[in-house]
């Protein structure tokens, strides 16, 4: 995954996470991960998915978005209106690239009286992301630089798949668009691909997974807040003297997203080490259930031999959970020693897990 800073005109992929960085004390921290609409919660919506059973990606718009009746071209078409206007939330999709990443993104900026931007503008303002099934999101957030909160403002994703060009797309005021930045994160990331498109559709009225409730965690001292990106349900930087800043963070997508092992080698391909079998992946979980009864798979991914060492100077150490339909990832990586040195921090952060508000319903 890649982010790059912002142009003087436009601004990178805003922060899901708005809270304040500089608390040190351990904090209990709730992300309302399947309701509510503020700039410090990511939503995950409760409405079906309303596309057809032949999309090979399925989605579920946020709860409180207005579902609007499909037109030729939009596949998904939702309203969210406040008292700064009203934002537009569409889901269309294209064979092939449609002329590519910057000429949609220049097409957005026309249709929003912004300025147009060049391909070296480009590189610089696009984060991508990645999502299940493998798929990447291509996400860019194009603004004017003034942040006049009349001013226009689109947020949109452009995720290849299967030979098309998927766009979720969302514009308006600027303060309207940003109001739903979080919800738009959740909506990205509860998309569902292939198989698991297929089996959304095919059951009308189906909400796709149980209602939690708010997701908690007592944050260890020492953990800053950090922005992370919009896929992230939270994100900590961790930092000590002398050593690199290490980087913690929470994410959620549906299903098993490809299963144990095709995540845990992902992981290990990230700091340069070699793919395990099966066997070996197996070998190496350890399962903690803490007070709230949720049980994770905890991995430490590190290097196993001096060949590895000579290639890898970075540790992980993550926690899979399974709740809800969704696999929930809690993943620290950063130097080795710096990540040995929070062993205890990671699974005292681990015990504190818990979702608030479970028995509450919409």
């Amino acid at each position: 995954m890649r982010s790059y800073q912002c142009l003087i005109w436009i601004g990178v992929l805003s922060a899901s996470l708005t809270l304040p960085t500089g608390c040190r004390k351990p904090e209990v921290k709730i992300y309302d991960v399947e309701k509510g609409s503020s700039a410090s919660q990511l939503p995950l919506a409760q409405s079906t998915p309303s596309q057809p059973q032949t999309d090979p990606i399925a989605w579920t718009p946020a709860a409180h978005w207005k579902e609007l009746p499909p037109t030729q071209f939009r596949k998904g078409n939702y309203l969210y209106t406040d008292p700064a206007g009203s934002a537009e939330i569409t889901v269309t999709a294209f064979p092939g690239d449609t002329g590519g990443l910057l000429a949609n993104a220049n097409r957005w900026l026309r249709q929003a009286s912004l300025p147009e931007i060049t391909e070296e503008e480009l590189a610089k303002i696009t984060v991508e992301v990645d999502l299940a099934d493998k798929a990447t999101a291509f996400v860019l957030d194009l603004k004017a630089s003034a942040k006049a909160q009349s001013s226009n403002r689109v947020y949109a994703a452009v995720v290849p798949y299967q030979g098309q060009s998927w766009f979720f797309k969302m514009s308006g005021p600027y303060s309207t668009v940003q109001s739903q930045i979080p919800a738009f994160s959740a909506f990205l990331r509860g998309l569902r691909f292939g198989e698991d498109a297929a089996s959304a559709n095919s059951i009308p009225g189906h909400n796709h997974g149980e209602h939690l409730g708010d997701l908690a965690f007592t944050a260890p001292a020492g953990w800053v807040e950090s922005p992370g990106n919009s896929i992230r349900i939270a994100s900590y930087t961790i930092v000590k003297e002398g050593y690199p800043p290490a980087d913690f963070a929470i994410t959620s997508f549906p299903g098993d997203t490809g299963g144990l092992v095709a995540n845990v080698n992902r992981w290990r391909g990230q700091i340069g080490l070699a793919p395990w079998s099966p066997a070996q992946v197996q070998a190496a979980v350890q399962t903690l259930k803490n007070p709230a009864g949720l049980e994770f798979k905890v991995f430490e991914l590190k290097p196993d031999s001096n060949s590895e060492n000579s290639v890898s100077d970075e540790w992980i150490r993550v926690a899979i959970m399974e709740k809800g339909g969704k696999s929930w990832f809690f993943k620290l990586k950063g130097d080795a020693v710096l990540v040995d040195l929070q062993r205890d921090e990671f699974k005292s952060l681990l015990q504190s897990v818990h979702f608030s508000h479970a028995g509450h319903n919409h």
